[in-house]
């Protein structure tokens, strides 16, 4: 089992204060302005890509009052995997902190099979912003591979205050269901959701900011949800990785600099 896990500190700005990693993995800091509250760290790979029987685990610690943005190098490739492959991730977000995490996309070859188990734990005054993407394979490949995996199996539970608030299950197996019928993907290649929660927000109001923005955004469908009080769910079709991927970050990056303006 391939593992990493991070821990923030608080020393005037966070820091990262416990890091632990194994190969194929590397924790980076990427944060240019040493001076921002909010740490950004990069998780940089060797590996190509989860591999049959290929495991990881990863745990993510925000403690009390630090923000973390974590941040993936490149695309999530799986390959052809007769025994699965399986990613485990824990985060914990302490009282008044705030972690974000929009990773690239997921891109499963032909023939692979994938579950993850996501697992998140907040405080009623912390903040998240987490988005997933996943794209249909190698679309663009000379012979083209739309769909052509086996099976991709996402599982996010979010509990705050040790209370279920939220669940999501992204359960895809091409060869048992049409994923171009009416309610799947009807002719997109690209799925993409973003979740947003922070204490006293206006909801509302961030809704409208949000849809305002993608309505100006070609070849995409999308709709966008009150999940909470306090929360929002954006749900994005589309046809290209990148495209979806750049929508999420500009949304990310909008809520990670509101941290590092107000806590300066």
């Amino acid at each position: 089992m391939d593992k990493y896990s991070l821990k923030t500190g608080l020393r005037e700005q966070t820091i990262m204060k416990d890091v632990y990693f194994t190969a194929p993995f590397n924790l980076v800091e990427v944060r240019e302005n040493k001076k921002n509250p909010l740490l950004e760290v990069m998780v940089m790979s060797s590996s190509p890509g989860l591999l049959n029987n290929d495991s990881y685990d990863i745990s993510i610690e925000v403690i009390d009052d630090t923000a973390l943005n974590l941040q993936t190098q490149s695309y999530q490739r799986i390959f052809v995997s007769e025994k699965g492959t399986m990613q485990n991730m824990t985060v914990r977000v302490g009282n008044g902190a705030y972690f974000s995490h929009t990773p690239h996309p997921t891109v499963p070859h032909k023939g692979a099979r994938y579950t993850a188990r996501n697992t998140i734990n907040l405080q009623s005054s912390s903040s998240l912003l987490w988005g997933e993407i996943l794209t249909c394979g190698r679309k663009h490949m000379a012979e083209g591979e739309q769909f052509l995996f086996k099976k991709h199996h996402a599982i996010t539970e979010i509990f705050r205050d040790g209370v279920l608030v939220f669940k999501d299950s992204l359960y895809l197996a091409p060869d048992e269901i049409d994923v171009n019928q009416f309610g799947q993907y009807e002719g997109r290649t690209h799925q993409g959701s973003l979740l947003f929660m922070a204490p006293n927000m206006d909801v509302n109001k961030k809704m409208r900011e949000v849809s305002a923005q993608l309505s100006s955004e070609e070849d995409i469908d999308f709709g966008i949800s009150k999940v909470l009080d306090n929360a929002y769910l954006l749900r994005v079709l589309g046809n290209e990785g990148e495209q979806l991927f750049k929508l999420f970050t500009k949304i990310r990056q909008a809520e990670d600099a509101r941290i590092n303006q107000s806590v300066a």
